[in-house]
């Protein structure tokens, strides 16, 4: 702006030329979200579920690699159990047990393999796609986690919240994604323009907090037993 007056560039003219370059005006999407049991209920509290807004013809400003993510392994447990990342985000696994731990992952595209790690020790690794990184251990079957890798700037963890509030969206058509480890994935098509979009969306529960697994080998785990020195 300053260069352009320096040039002489009449007021009125350069004020347009800054308009025309700007988006037009953002909106927002806002909305409850509910997670029903299968008995019919409505569960209390959205933890770990994640809200992705993908834009289908709208123009979003660009993603970076996130600031590094860290997923701790405490008490035979991941936390958190949910995580949003984008590509190229370092991930590290913090081991507070006094336990070996081995995370892996399967998920095509950002297949990884820790190795066994001891107490103390944050092995680290990079995610490389988009989409939704299912983490297991090698020792431990009863862990599991999820990151969901994103290419969008709006995208969510829904902790805490009664649901979506995404703002400054440039408007255009996007896909609402809805996630939750025991509801799995559903969306909806928005069409987001100046003011406010508003919507209420809900998840069924139908699925085990457990997804049943095989390990690294691809084998079944042994008994829980067996992992008692570990």
């Amino acid at each position: 702006m300053i260069r352009a007056i320096a040039r002489g560039l009449p007021v009125v003219a350069l004020v347009a030329t800054l308009a025309a370059a700007l988006p037009a005006q953002a909106g927002s999407v806002r909305g409850t979200v509910r997670l029903r049991e299968k008995d019919g209920r409505i569960r209390a509290s959205l933890k770990d579920c994640v809200a992705i807004l993908e834009p289908l013809d709208a123009v979003v400003p660009a993603v970076g690699p996130s600031k590094p993510v860290s997923i701790r392994t405490v008490g035979k447990q991941f936390l958190p159990r949910v995580s949003i990342a984008t590509p190229g985000t370092e991930v590290a696994f913090p081991n507070l047990d006094h336990l070996v731990h081995n995370v892996f992952s399967v998920t095509q595209g950002n297949r990884f393999d820790t190795g066994q790690y001891q107490p103390g020790d944050a092995p680290r690794v990079k995610v490389a796609h988009a989409g939704l990184v299912k983490l297991y251990c090698n020792i431990h079957h009863q862990m599991n986690a999820f990151l969901w890798v994103v290419t969008t700037p709006f995208a969510e963890l829904l902790d805490g919240r009664t649901g979506v509030a995404f703002d400054q969206v440039p408007p255009g058509t996007y896909r609402l994604v809805l996630w939750h480890p025991e509801a799995g994935e559903k969306a909806w098509t928005l069409n987001v323009g100046a003011g406010v979009t508003t919507g209420t969306w809900n998840l069924d529960l139908s699925l085990p907090a457990l997804e049943p697994h095989k390990n690294k080998f691809g084998r079944d785990y042994p008994p829980p037993a067996d992992e008692r020195n570990y």
